[in-house]
């Protein structure tokens, strides 16, 4: 009996032993089935993070590359626009120029032809006459232009042009003559 009840408890110690190492490894078991998903869930989000970068590297230059294709662009509608400014700059200057020289011949047609020399009585019309384009530029130059012939040519027939230089250069060619 005594055997039995040594027999006894040490197969009792041994269920127990069982049933300790049943709930361990239950419990490791558990434990390593929780590690893998979390190492499967970090594998997915890895990926996942990969996925995103890739993406925005992408973009990123896909961005980059449009940036240096409007930057291009830019450039070349800026350097157009400055020269569609410097060409109606140049258009404009050109413009008054001819106004200009239109004006001088009217008035040199008035002082007596273009063989007239450019006294000071001609610079003196010339600055009123410039002087009177720029308060009426709003009007036709046209009508300004004819309208200074008609002036001159009524300071011909008044004789207030006979009192410059040229007219008393012309009085004392005639009469060496």
């Amino acid at each position: 009996m005594f055997w039995g009840v040594i027999t006894l408890s040490a197969l009792a110690l041994l269920v127990v032993v069982k049933m300790l190492t049943v709930l361990e490894t239950r419990s490791q078991d558990m434990q390593y089935r929780n590690n893998t998903k979390r190492i499967q869930e970090m594998a997915e989000e890895l990926d996942t993070s990969r996925r995103k970068y890739l993406v925005a590297v992408k973009a990123e230059g896909l961005c980059k590359h449009k940036l240096s294709q409007l930057k291009t662009r830019w450039a070349s509608l800026k350097q157009n626009l400055e020269q569609i400014q410097i060409t109606s700059a140049q258009r404009e200057q050109r413009r008054e120029k001819e106004l200009e020289l239109t004006m001088e011949k009217v008035v040199m047609e008035a002082l007596g032809g273009p063989t007239a020399r450019r006294d000071s009585h001609f610079k003196r019309v010339m600055r009123v006459i410039s002087q009177v384009i720029d308060m009426d530029k709003q009007n036709n130059s046209e009508q300004l232009i004819s309208s200074v012939q008609d002036k001159l040519a009524d300071m011909v027939k008044d004789g207030s042009l006979d009192a410059s230089p040229l007219a008393k250069n012309k009085g004392k060619d005639s009469v060496d003559s």
